[in-house]
């Protein structure tokens, strides 16, 4: 396997490994009573996350390659203690954003058939993540009006 090809991999692996939901996962935003059902959303996707994120790294390391996921962004820890509506509503955001580099992604593996499908149902995957965060920030204006 090419090292470009590695690269974007790696690229791919750090989406998942260091999303938004996977930062929320472990610091917790503030969750009133009663409205635990937002974070439980957002942990099922952290855990679908998970299960990309090993396919992923099974690919690179069979390409006798490391598997790197990359930091946290800097930005997220400003996030951390706000309340779950808002969480919601970043996520949705930084959802987009996954999806549309996952998007650029797929295309740069398109003469890696093995890695393109990999990205490709990554990308299936996220984009059912954002109508998820969708639906649940649609739940939350619904429940606000």
């Amino acid at each position: 396997m090419k090292a470009d090809v590695i690269h974007w991999l790696n690229r791919l692996l750090a989406i998942h490994c260091r999303s938004f939901p996977q930062y929320v996962r472990w610091a917790r935003p503030h969750v009133p009573a009663g409205r635990g059902q937002e974070l439980e959303a957002v942990d099922a996707i952290a855990l679908d996350q998970d299960i990309m994120a090993e396919r992923i790294s099974r690919m690179i390391i069979d390409a006798d390659a490391l598997p790197r996921t990359g930091e946290f962004p800097m930005e997220f820890t400003d996030l951390h203690d706000l309340d779950i509506d808002y969480v919601i509503l970043t996520a949705v955001r930084y959802q987009e954003q996954d999806v549309a580099m996952i998007e650029q992604l797929v295309h740069r593996l398109q003469t890696f058939a093995a890695a393109r499908s990999l990205a490709e149902e990554a990308l299936g995957m996220s984009k059912g993540h954002l109508d998820t965060l969708r639906e649940v920030a649609q739940s939350i204006a619904a429940m606000k009006a």
